[in-house]
């Protein structure tokens, strides 16, 4: 069996907190885990720093998966035609996606997000106006996506996936 391998994708001035906590949570597994992005060049983020992905697309070794931190914008690359083919080439060999705080639009843009998810406030009203269904929880499993609020619920999240507890 493959190992399981954690990808975060770094989109467009994304979460630093979010991509840090689940690159931290791979490393306390022992779980292979990279960062990815259009290109190698340093990507911004919400905070101000500046992180160099491990792998841009083309290079990218398939993750079984990959977590969206939330970011500025985060519909915007889903517009883009570079971005949409990863998230195809990847897609099908995927066990999970996480979502971050509002990464949510970015998969609703892509029109992968599933009709029933976990938000945080700042992107509830925007998905139910688009149709979605918001439910009140920390992170929702809807096939491969897991929904959540964002945060500390990425972890759960995770650990859920690995069927392993984590003590907050």
């Amino acid at each position: 069996m493959a190992p399981r391998v954690l990808a975060v994708l770094l989109l467009p001035e994304f979460s630093e907190l979010e991509a840090a906590l689940a690159l931290e949570w791979a490393r306390r597994l022992g779980l292979p885990a990279y960062t990815v992005a259009k290109g190698r060049k340093g990507t911004p983020a919400l905070a101000g720093s500046v992180w160099t992905p491990t792998y841009a697309f083309p290079a990218a070794p398939p993750p079984k998966a990959l977590v969206v931190p939330g970011a500025r914008r985060p519909e915007r690359p889903a517009q883009d035609p570079t971005w949409l083919a990863f998230l195809e080439e990847v897609w099908e060999g995927l066990e999970a996606l996480f979502l971050g705080f509002n990464a949510h639009l970015f998969l609703a843009e892509a029109g992968r997000l599933p009709p029933r998810v976990a938000a945080g406030e700042e992107v509830a009203g925007v998905l139910e106006g688009r149709g979605y269904e918001v439910v009140p929880a920390p992170f929702l499993r809807e096939g491969r996506v897991y929904a959540t609020r964002g945060g500390l619920a990425l972890l759960l999240a995770l650990s859920d996936w690995v069927g392993k507890a984590v003590e907050l």
